[in-house]
């Protein structure tokens, strides 16, 4: 937090303090003299309304044809008279008018009985018991005002009228205060000092921003300038300080000599990152560089994908966090620093999280220790993914195998149909004219049957070889797969497989053809259900990575031998007994015809995982991101 934001702050609160407690004391005597104006009006009141009443009934009495002996008497002489008075109500409603919280003004017996009341409907009633009004006020004055502004509650007081011989007054006056009516006098007052206080914290702002600025002024500069250091450029005006006091100046002359080093030194080491930047990138091999104490520095892209960790988290890491100790290649990085000798194309095998072993070729170059510590190095580590150069070669062979079968064959394969054709012919023909022999149709059969065989896979091979035209158009692959993973559903359920496609993205989309993609994945797919004899579960995933779609399946079947997996790409290869071997071979052609790539992980313990790797296209409206779980097969000619 800013100093011109804590004093605004500092400001504001003080005088918000202030004026609560100004308000607070001012509410408080207000309340205290409303409270004591109501209780003292109502004790006037009852004086004068028992006056009245006395003179009212020693009027009556002395006019009274029969004078009372006793004094029962003179409480039944009493009471008629006040119950007989008929202008008695009308005054007392007259003279509870001089108070604004009285509501009520009554005479009673000594049993409670309403004798003369304010409001004449409640003569003769039974009048409830009420709390002492003058009591009331000697309770803490917030206390009343809180029950007063919370609660709607009636009080009273009593003034007893009667003679010295009875030990009971022979009538009582009753004055009903209510504390609507105090209510009512009080909020006047309350809306005025809530007005004052509201008022006051406006005014107690406007002078926190003035005088702020007023006091900070000098301040703001001084920041200003340090901030156009920082950005390495020259806002401020040079001199600007000067007129806030020599202090200032002096400040202002440092901060100059400061800018013009910072602004030197931040151009070389921009210029040097942007060549080490320009440098990492073009690497295809993965690059650490850890400082004398281990901690990552800066690492290359191609890190991200080999150890399986983004960037950012690598950063700052140290050697074991990203090596743990009982890794081959931590080993490796304390055999070199103990011998002080580096290493070159260290073959190991490392786990890259959920995506299997790695087999990867590393270097330890030891860099020049401090001279404040010789026995700790700098360390640069640089690895190679011998699999995956090892694929690259695989299916590289296999792309010029596929394309010199197609050059060689594909001729030879028409010149082959021709023949089976006119065999085929001269065949029926020669059926037709051997009628006799049972032995030789039998035979004739056999001849016919092996050349429909030959002709099927004459045209399989010519289907297989012959140029392909794409349809291009935008392909949403989640939506692909989504197919894919329903077609092959219903189908799986006989080998209790069940199907999972998981997409975390609404759109993955490529430029290619839907049908050729569809049945390359298919393939794929079909594979992996076969795989599973036994049951399991078959992942399909589409992704987005970097500038890729990448689409996997993964299954839990047993595995592919690791004789056989330079081999599953190539045509006419299968381990099935009535494998065709096409299917794969399709699914890599398919795949480069998509400028893709297509490898595979596997284990004999977790099954196999396929990765299907295609450049992304531009995003476009597609249906959401979509998750399917069921059971199911398909048959199909995709075959390992």
């Amino acid at each position: 937090m800013s100093l011109k934001t804590r004093l605004r702050i500092s400001i504001v609160t003080l005088v918000t303090l202030l004026v609560m407690a100004q308000s607070v004391v001012s509410l408080r005597m207000t309340a205290e003299a409303i409270f004591r104006d109501a209780v003292e009006r109502s004790q006037g009141i009852a004086s004068q309304v028992r006056h009245l009443v006395l003179q009212r009934v020693n009027e009556q009495a002395a006019l009274a044809a029969e004078k009372p002996e006793t004094i029962e008497g003179h409480r039944e002489l009493w009471q008629r008279i006040v119950a007989d008075d008929p202008a008695l109500p009308s005054l007392l409603e007259k003279t509870m008018a001089s108070s604004s919280a009285v509501v009520e003004i009554l005479v009673c017996d000594e049993a409670g009985l309403i004798l003369a009341s304010s409001s004449p409907t409640r003569t003769r009633a039974t009048y409830q018991s009420l709390p002492d009004f003058s009591e009331w006020k000697t309770r803490p004055v917030f206390d009343l005002v809180l029950e007063v502004m919370t609660q709607s509650q009636d009080y009273a007081i009593v003034v007893p009228l009667g003679v010295p011989q009875m030990s009971l007054p022979v009538l009582s006056i009753r004055v009903v205060v209510s504390s609507v009516l105090i209510r009512n006098a009080i909020m006047p007052q309350v809306r005025s000092l809530s007005a004052v206080s509201v008022l006051s914290l406006l005014a107690s702002v406007l002078l926190a921003y003035l005088f702020s600025n007023v006091v900070l002024r000098s301040l703001a500069r001084l920041s200003q300038r340090i901030e156009s250091i920082a950005l390495g450029s020259s806002v401020a005006e040079p001199g600007s300080l000067a007129r806030e006091g020599k202090e200032f100046a002096d400040m202002e002359s440092k901060l100059d000599v400061l800018s013009r080093q910072f602004r030197g030194a931040k151009e070389d080491v921009q210029q040097l990152r942007n060549n080490v930047e320009l440098m990492l990138e073009r690497l295809e091999e993965a690059i650490l560089l850890f400082d004398n104490e281990h901690r990552l520095l800066r690492a290359s892209r191609s890190a991200e994908h080999l150890l399986a960790l983004p960037l950012p988290r690598m950063a700052g890491l140290k050697l074991e966090e990203l090596f743990p100790p009982p890794s081959p290649v931590h080993a490796l990085v304390e055999e070199s620093v103990r011998r002080g000798k580096p290493i070159h194309d260290a073959p190991v095998m490392w786990e890259r999280g959920g995506a299997g072993q790695a087999r990867l070729l590393v270097n330890v170059e030891l860099l020049e220790a401090p001279s404040s510590s010789p026995s700790q190095f700098s360390l640069l580590l640089s690895f190679r993914d011998a699999e995956t150069r090892r694929q690259l070669r695989s299916q590289l062979d296999i792309s010029t195998r596929l394309t010199a079968i197609s050059r060689l064959t594909g001729g030879v394969a028409h010149e082959i149909k021709n023949p089976l054709n006119a065999m085929a012919l001269h065949l029926e023909i020669l059926k037709s004219k051997l009628t006799g022999s049972e032995q030789v149709r039998n035979e004739m059969d056999v001849i016919t049957g092996e050349i429909a065989r030959l002709d099927r896979v004459v045209k399989t091979f010519l289907d297989f070889t012959r140029p392909v035209d794409l349809r291009l158009k935008d392909v949403n692959m989640v939506e692909l797969a989504r197919q894919v993973a329903a077609l092959v559903w219903p189908m799986a359920e006989q080998a209790r497989v069940s199907v999972q496609l998981d997409a975390p993205e609404e759109t993955a989309v490529v430029r290619g053809d839907e049908d050729l993609l569809k049945q390359a994945l298919l393939n794929v797919v079909n594979n992996g259900i076969d795989a599973m004899k036994e049951g399991g579960r078959l992942r399909l995933r589409v992704f987005r990575d970097s500038e890729e779609v990448v689409v996997t399946v993964s299954d839990q079947g047993a595995g592919i031998p690791e004789e056989i997996r330079d081999k599953i790409f190539h045509l006419y290869f299968s381990t099935k007994k009535k494998g065709s071997g096409i299917g794969l071979a399709m699914t890599f052609r398919v795949v480069q015809l998509h400028n893709a790539s297509i490898d595979f992980v596997s284990s004999n313990s977790s099954g196999t995982t396929f990765s299907l790797r295609f450049p992304a296209a531009e995003e476009s409206p597609a249906s959401p991101g979509v998750r399917i779980a069921g059971a199911g097969t398909m048959e199909s000619e995709a075959e390992r």
